[in-house]
């Protein structure tokens, strides 16, 4: 059974060199062929030693095979190493050809060895006929392929440079000695016809010794261009089981020494000892410090790397998802830091050049007041981190030794022990410094703890970033808030002083008239009361209008509220149109509020007099609108549609740009809108878009701006 897996095994790896054809590039190409004869070289050596044990007939046709395929092979591995060597160009026709023949070569003498058994076992070794013509096909087959490789490898080992002669070294020593193994094999078997008991078994330690020399070369300098890694998982996993595996050998041990001085092993020791391993390795199991020493352990000895930089990002990642505030990303910073760093002493500083870097985390260190480790802009510390990708005090303790220190500044605080600093940035903003003491493990800082620092330093430092500029946003808003509020203050001052002034201005003429007077004390009270809403909303300090809903006829309301306004504007003459009785809800109030200030406007636009006319209809959309047109002069083109009603944009010498933005700030707490434009027989003209319903008005669904109304307004 195991002969006809001997037989498969070879025509599997024959078959697996044809796929060199396939291959781009000449070096991939060598190497498939190259990883087939060194597979096929263990193989040859067990085949060697089960000969040697076993001493059947039926092996030499195997031995004849293995030794063909194993020449093809190896002549196919010579051919594209001088590919490599000469550059020369690739001929797949010929190779293919090559491959066929020597397939069918290989085939052929398995063939015939087992027609004509040519072996005689004999008492030391086995005995090859002399005029056996497959022995002599084979030994010609190998003997041409190690001498074929052997003058390629010496072509491509003069073509190699000093450092690469280095890598190269063992992968061509093993080369060399399988061609001088087989060259002096064959030499052997020609000249004596036989098969050796102890030259076998010498042959196969041989075999065996070349083959590892060039997987050594092959694995230590990746020669391959193929990395393998085991996951740190997998390797943290498998330390308990193997403590546990260790202790049952070392059990085992104890138990097979007892018996060999043939002492009793009593049943009290070994129980004692299952529960007192047990209870170890439960210990060292949970203990944390023997964790991180394993981990060091492990990533310092197994792995290039000495961190999984991967999950330490993802990690943090994840951490940042929530982190809403300046603490919350520095706990998330030194627990990702907790985890994977050998250390307990970490120290993280947070702020900025103005306000200087202020201690927002300690750990394993004696801190008093925190005020004390105030870092500024001046500190040495972080003039030297500007410029540099980390602080280590062994390296850099004399550099920053040169620098001058500022007046009362240290240079840096030695009782906290730290020894390795990195600054948290992100481009030239430095956000923070990430202070570390000595690792627990006794190993020293590298370049492996740098890069962690980097890159975790990046990324807290953009997560600082973004809390910091959503905190400037925050008082950006409430400072927004308190000007908005101040403007809406001082214009309904304006607008109550403007009508007192006026007032006083008519008083000497039409005192006498009893409505004049009527009409003074309602002006009056109205100003109070306007100041009063002042005074309400400074002790409330709200940016919203709360709107009072109410039921009314909007034209009857209109009507009434411009009556009031020509008898308090002097000048103002308002030409009213409704149609029909309309009935809408809304606040009457905030809607006289807008109605005043586009007339207001149009008195201070058009000079001492003014006509206003006012219409108002229902469109087709069941939407009420209110159109306001004067006969000023219009409004500039660059304003419109929408620019006019920005905060402080007035083409009045005196004006202060706030009466058509609170319009149209008051319209959308109506649930409507309002839109500007030019009149076509001159003037200004204001479109005022209102709900019918309250419904209407939650839904916020309002018009452009800068849509059309119909042309009967």
């Amino acid at each position: 059974m195991l002969i006809y897996f001997f037989y498969l095994f070879n025509i599997f790896l024959l078959f697996s060199d044809f796929r060199a054809i396939r291959l781009e590039g000449r070096e991939r190409r060598f190497y498939l062929s190259l990883v087939c004869a060194l597979l096929a070289l263990p193989l040859l050596a067990g085949e060697y030693f089960y000969l040697t044990t076993s001493l059947r007939p039926e092996m030499i046709p195997l031995i004849f095979f293995s030794e063909s395929v194993f020449a093809v092979i190896w002549l196919s591995a010579s051919y594209w190493l001088n590919q490599v060597a000469t550059a020369q160009l690739f001929s797949v026709r010929r190779f293919f050809v090559f491959k066929v023949t020597g397939s069918l070569g290989a085939g052929l003498i398995a063939v015939c060895a087992n027609i004509y058994h040519p072996g005689i076992i004999g008492k030391n070794g086995m005995m090859i006929s002399p005029d056996c013509p497959v022995m002599f096909a084979t030994n010609m087959l190998v003997m041409v392929s190690v001498v074929v490789m052997a003058w390629n490898l010496e072509i491509f080992w003069r073509r190699l440079s000093p450092k690469q002669r280095w890598e190269y070294k063992f992968l061509v020593a093993g080369c060399f000695l399988t061609c001088g193994t087989y060259g002096w094999a064959i030499s052997y078997r020609m000249t004596y016809y036989r098969l050796n008991r102890e030259h076998l078994h010498l042959l196969s330690a041989l075999l065996v010794f070349a083959c590892g020399l060039a997987f050594y070369a092959m694995i230590r300098h990746r020669l391959l261009n193929r990395k393998f890694f085991i996951s740190r998982k997998v390797i943290y996993a498998f330390v308990a089981p193997m403590t546990f595996g260790l202790y049952l050998t070392f059990i085992g041990f104890i138990v097979v020494l007892m018996r060999t001085f043939n002492q009793p092993f009593p049943v009290v020791l070994r129980w004692l000892l299952w529960v007192a391993g047990g209870v170890c390795v439960a210990i060292l199991a949970v203990s944390g410090k023997v964790r991180h020493a394993v981990r060091y352990f492990v990533s310092t000895h197994f792995y290039n790397n000495k961190y999984e930089y991967r999950d330490e990002w993802i990690g943090f990642s994840r951490m940042l998802r929530g982190a809403l505030t300046e603490m919350e990303v520095v706990n998330a910073l030194q627990q990702v830091m907790t985890d994977s760093l050998y250390t307990n002493i970490i120290y993280i500083w947070a702020g900025d050049r103005q306000r200087g870097y202020r201690m927002v985390f300690h750990n394993g260190g004696a801190v008093g007041d925190e005020k004390e480790y105030l870092l500024s802009e001046s500190h040495p510390l972080i003039t030297y981190l500007q410029t540099n990708e980390f602080y280590h005090t062994d390296q850099t303790k004399y550099e920053m030794s040169l620098t001058n220190s500022a007046p009362g500044e240290e240079i840096f605080f030695p009782e906290l022990g730290i020894i390795l600093c990195a600054p948290l940035s992100i481009g030239e903003q430095t956000v923070g410094v990430v202070g570390l003491g000595a690792e627990f493990t006794g190993g020293r800082y590298g370049k492996d703890d740098f890069d962690l620092l980097a890159a975790l330093g990046t990324q807290a430092a953009s997560a600082l970033m973004a809390v910091y500029m959503a905190e400037n946003l925050a008082r950006a808003r409430q400072q927004e808030a308190w000007d908005v509020m101040s403007a809406f203050v001082l214009h309904d001052m304006k607008n109550a002083a403007s009508m007192l002034s006026l007032m006083r201005q008519n008083a000497p003429a039409h005192f006498d008239d009893p409505d004049f007077r009527q009409d003074m004390l309602e002006t009056i009270d109205d100003a109070l009361g306007r100041m009063g809403k002042v005074q309400n909303r400074l002790s409330a300090l709200k940016r919203e209008i709360i709107p009072v809903w109410q039921n009314l006829e909007i034209c009857g309301t209109l009507r009434e509220g411009c009556r009031r306004f020509e008898k308090r504007i002097r000048g103002l003459r308002v030409e009213f149109s409704c149609r029909n009785e309309i009935e809408i809800t809304s606040d009457p109030e905030l809607l006289l509020r807008v109605i005043e200030n586009i007339l207001l406007n149009a008195m201070e636009a058009t000079g001492k007099e003014a006509v206003v006319r006012v219409n108002v209809c229902r469109n087709g959309d069941g939407r009420v609108i209110v159109g306001l047109t004067d006969e000023g002069p219009g409004l500039p083109h660059t304003l419109l549609p929408d620019a006019i009603f920005e905060p402080f944009r007035t083409t009045k010498a005196k004006g202060s740009g706030i009466g058509l933005w609170q319009a149209r700030r008051l319209t959308s707490v109506l649930g409507g809108d309002i839109c500007a434009e030019n009149a076509e027989g001159g003037g200004a003209r204001f479109l005022i878009t209102l709900p019918v319903e309250i419904r209407a008005a939650s839904r916020r669904n309002f018009p452009d701006p800068g849509c059309c109304f119909p042309d009967e307004i």
